[in-house]
C-alpha cells in the first residue's frame, strides 16, 4: 500500500517528524508518500510538493509497478476524503485507462498517522 499524508501534524505528533520539520514542510507543501509493507512497517519512500504532484507520484507507483491492474481490483483509501479519492481515481482512469476502482475508508490506526485527507492506493503490483 502507498499512501500520502495532507500535513505533517500528524507525523509530528507520532514523533515521526519534528516541530520543525513538521511545520516547515507543511507551509511549504511537503508531502510524504509512505510504503506500508506486508508486516506493517510504514516507511517512507518518497516527497512531492503540492497535493496535485503527490497525488501524481502515486498514480506514477502504480503505473510503474502494477502487474496487469487492468484486470484486477485497485483499493483507494481515504482519511474522510471521498472527493479528493474520486479525483485520484479520475487521475488514475485518464494514465491506466479504466479499471476496477474500489473506494474504502482506513482504519483508525492508519488514518491517525496521515490526518484527514490521506489517501492511500492497493494495486496487484509486480512485487509482494
Amino acid at each position: 500500500m502507498y499512501f500520502m499524508a495532507d500535513d505533517l501534524k500528524f507525523f509530528h505528533r507520532s514523533g515521526r517528524v519534528g516541530g520543525l520539520s513538521a511545520m516547515m514542510g507543511t507551509l511549504i507543501g511537503i508531502r510524504p508518500i509512505i510504503y506500508m509493507d506486508a508486516n506493517g512497517r510504514m516507511t517512507s519512500c518518497g516527497k512531492a510538493k503540492g497535493r496535485k504532484k503527490t497525488l501524481e507520484a502515486l498514480v506514477d507507483k502504480v503505473a510503474e509497478l502494477g502487474d496487469d491492474v487492468k484486470n484486477h481490483r485497485i483499493l483507494v483509501g481515504h482519511s474522510d476524503s471521498l472527493e479528493l479519492a474520486q479525483q485520484f481515481a479520475e487521475m488514475l482512469k485518464e494514465r491506466i485507462g479504466e479499471c476496477d476502482i474500489e473506494f474504502v475508508e482506513v482504519n483508525p490506526t492508519a488514518g491517525s498517522h496521515c490526518g484527514p485527507n490521506g489517501i492511500g492506493v492497493t494495486f496487484h503490483a509486480t512485487q509482494r
